[in-house]
């Protein structure tokens, strides 16, 4: 009984590493305030791809990685974690999620979401579409059973964004990323994620795999609904319990995640990026 618990405790843990990871901020030249971006960068969109590494209690704990991508007005992000270390000898999974859409000017517009999980060989598909009324309509495979079925209503999930696309919010250029309430609903959970701007300073992750200024932001969870309270849930709910540092990169276009502190239930949680690469993709040359 104590390792299931073990393993749900981590679980929960993993999911909102999993989240957090996804974290990337648009500074978007439409926004209020910001420079016309010149032609001869349009053409060139930045891209990002960091990997990540999660202690628990001072022990590896899990694996992972995103990759975000920008073409003109359309991005696409794709996020893993797997546990590795000691946890594995009682949870052997991984997550991956997938998110797709567009950015108008100041607005998020997701075009479609997925989520799978795997744990020990049991896989799990979700998948959120959405179809321009900004509610999203959710499929699993397999089918939810009868006591798990979704309790988040349809108009609570309106006007929200997926996991992936939550926090890919654009910001004039110069303005700070934090400071911000985003609406999340992730096909089964209702629930807004409060940002605040805590500091700016330098931050060196493990690995050396990041070493530069950052700025770091409390982030607070507020539960709407269809989301149990745990005590992991009550803890996240409380200011203090969980910190990320971005930083800039593309010349202050995105900000990425480079370390994310939380306290959980099992110990502090610490994500580090240990790599991290920008790339530059090609759009259609721009007259």
């Amino acid at each position: 009984m104590a390792r299931i618990e073990r393993g749900n405790e981590w679980r929960r843990v993993a999911g909102l590493m999993l989240t957090m990871t996804t974290v990337v901020l648009v500074a978007a030249s439409t926004s209020t305030g910001a420079a016309p971006v010149p032609a001869e960068r349009e053409a060139r969109m930045p891209g990002v791809t960091a990997d990540y590494t999660v202690y628990i209690g001072g022990f590896k704990a899990a694996e992972g990685s995103i990759n975000a991508t920008l073409r003109g007005e359309n991005y696409s992000m794709t996020s893993f974690l797997g546990v590795a270390g000691v946890p594995k000898n009682f949870l052997d999974a991984k997550w991956t999620m997938e998110s797709a859409g567009r950015i108008d000017e100041a607005r998020i517009q997701p075009q479609r979401f997925t989520f799978q999980s795997d744990e020990k060989g049991k896989i799990k598909h979700r998948e959120m579409t959405y179809d321009g009324t900004d509610r999203p309509e959710t499929t699993f495979d397999p089918p939810l059973p009868p006591h798990e079925d979704i309790s988040v209503l349809p108009y609570e999930r309106q006007n929200t964004l997926d996991p992936i696309s939550a926090l890919l919010v654009p910001v004039a250029a110069g303005e700070n990323p934090c400071n911000r309430r985003l609406a999340i609903f992730d096909g089964k959970r209702r629930y807004d994620i409060q940002l605040a701007f805590d500091s700016e300073g330098t931050v060196t992750t493990r690995n050396k795999g990041y070493s530069g200024m950052a700025i770091r932001c409390s982030v607070r969870m507020i539960p709407r609904s269809g989301m149990k309270q745990t005590s992991f849930t009550k803890m996240l709910q409380q200011r203090g319990n969980a910190h990320i540092w971005l930083a800039p990169m593309n010349d202050g276009n995105i900000y990425v995640p480079v370390r994310i502190q939380v306290r959980t239930p099992i110990g502090g949680a610490v994500m580090d990026v240990v790599s991290l690469r920008q790339y530059a993709t090609r759009t259609a040359a721009v007259r």
